[in-house]
């Protein structure tokens, strides 16, 4: 009878210390592990609606670096489709914002942010954020040429300034193909839910 009772009262103090935590600690970041890309990656408000701590980290990153949402959410379309772990095979270009190792090293000691990780969509979305504010910086193009921010993203502000694109008619349509779903993500930015989560 006494054991039960001591049972009951340890199972009754793990259930609030479970509550306690799920209510009060502050959030943390999401843990990498495997994350599916979205079911339709041609439509912003379908993709937010099934990932909606994508809209979230979108969000903040956008008012951290004041980087339209839909000019992000175009680059990482076109550099990973939203795959978590890709990579071309042929550089060290890694996870949602396909950013290469050397870069990557530099944003985290630009930001402070040694823990980020580039398969970790919060850290990918802050890191496009901190890419094209540093663009805007070096190159002074504006948030909303996504045009050029993608050929600024794709051969770095020295390779942008010095025109490498120019040679390369693969990343000219790319940067076409980055501008065309930009403005279909804006279009259909404007009619989402303002709020999905």
């Amino acid at each position: 009878m006494r054991m039960t009772g001591l049972v009951r009262l340890a199972g009754a103090i793990a259930l609030c210390l479970l509550a306690a935590c799920g209510r009060n600690e502050p959030e943390v970041a999401r843990p990498i592990g495997n994350e599916i890309p979205p079911s339709n990656t041609l439509n912003i408000c379908a993709i937010f609606a099934e990932k909606p701590h994508w809209r979230r980290d979108m969000e903040v990153a956008s008012a951290k670096w004041g980087t339209p949402v839909e000019v992000m959410m175009g680059i990482m379309w076109r550099e990973s489709r939203f795959r978590q772990h890709a990579s071309p095979g042929t550089s060290s270009a890694y996870g949602y914002s396909q950013a290469i190792n050397g870069t990557w090293a530099w944003y985290q000691d630009a930001t402070g942010n040694h823990a980020g990780d580039r398969t970790r969509f919060s850290d990918a979305a802050d890191f496009i954020g901190w890419y094209m504010n540093e663009t805007l910086k070096q190159n002074g193009l504006s948030f909303y040429d996504s045009y050029a921010q993608y050929l600024a993203y794709h051969e770095g502000h020295n390779g942008f300034r010095r025109g490498t694109y120019w040679e390369k008619d693969f990343l000219l349509r790319a940067a076409g193909e980055v501008r065309t779903m930009v403005e279909v993500y804006r279009t259909q930015l404007n009619a989402c839910p303002s709020r999905m989560v």
